[in-house]
């Protein structure tokens, strides 16, 4: 009889800690999908319309009913979480010669989530970038037939783009994403130099953009990838993405509050494993995550996408 060799996978509770607590400042896709946790793999959560963001009146007078919401603004969405993993092998030979090799497994989770992390903003890109997922009046398109100019009449742009978020849900948004191709185009806006110039202000920043838009949190896409292993393409394209995103600490933030859109991540992911292969002389490392991401409310974002 021929003997069977089992890989056995176990949890690395430390690494994973490590993977859970991990952050690359230069992806902004959670900005846009902030992560609600989710204990099962499918489900439904509420689609959000212009009606979760009216203000309700909630005061009832004694013997009076109830302040009862429509059944139809509780629209549901089906989601469908998917795993994803990737993992790296190390020889014990390589071992024996490093000099510390806990902070190299450390060195390598962090290397296994940003491959993660990439995919993660590249999925998150390609929704809050696509026109189709906006209603009409919810995108700018400048192209060839457009009087819309982002080099030379940016700030009309945005703030024309802040007006229609908050036409749509009767509040403005909260988060600007700035792809770094239209990033350099608006600081090169003469118009808009000449109107800070007289404030003092010599070069352009985010906490600047945050000011004079008023929109608390804005941040430059300035991630890029390569879909050949040779030539770089940025993953935001050319365009900038106004939204109202639920800003709550993740620790009170759920899928039933109204946002542009969520992250759904299974519960304890990400998570780190371990496991041996060739009679136990090579340790594989291997990191899973399992979510998926959805636009709960496209009323709730403007999109610019500039085509010039």
């Amino acid at each position: 009889m021929h003997s069977q060799t089992y890989e056995l996978r176990t949890l690395d509770p430390v690494l994973t800690t490590l993977a859970q607590g991990y952050v690359n400042r230069k992806y902004v896709g959670k900005e846009l999908f902030p992560i609600v946790e989710v204990s099962k793999q499918k489900g439904r959560i509420p689609v959000f319309g212009k009606s979760a963001f009216v203000e309700r009146s909630t005061s009832r007078a004694i013997g009076s009913n109830s302040n009862r919401l429509p059944q139809t603004e509780f629209d549901l969405l089906e989601f469908e979480t998917t795993e994803r993993d990737v993992e790296m092998a190390v020889d014990y030979l390589e071992e024996e010669q490093i000099n510390d090799f806990y902070k190299y497994e450390q060195y390598t989770v962090r290397q296994l989530i940003d491959v993660l992390e990439l995919n993660c903003e590249l999925e998150a890109a390609k929704i809050a970038t696509n026109p189709d997922n906006y209603p009409d009046d919810n995108k700018i398109i400048i192209d060839a037939t457009s009087q819309n100019n982002l080099s030379i009449g940016s700030s009309q742009i945005i703030r024309e783009a802040i007006e229609r978020v908050r036409a749509s849900i009767g509040v403005r948004p909260n988060t600007m994403i700035l792809s770094y191709p239209v990033y350099q185009l608006i600081c090169n806006d003469v118009s808009l130099e000449d109107k800070f110039k007289y404030a003092g202000i010599t070069s352009l920043n985010t906490k600047i953009f945050s000011d004079y838009f008023d929109i608390p949190k804005v941040r430059i896409a300035t991630t890029v990838f390569s879909p050949d292993g040779v030539s770089f393409e940025n993953v935001w394209g050319n365009s900038i993405i106004l939204a109202f995103v639920d800003d709550s600490s993740p620790d009170v933030r759920n899928e039933f509050n109204p946002s542009f859109g969520y992250t759904l991540r299974r519960r304890g992911m990400p998570e780190i494993d371990t496991y041996y292969e060739n009679g136990g002389k090579i340790k594989v490392i291997r990191a899973t995550d399992n979510y998926c991401l959805k636009m709960t409310s496209p009323q709730a974002g403007c999109l610019i996408l500039n085509q010039l």
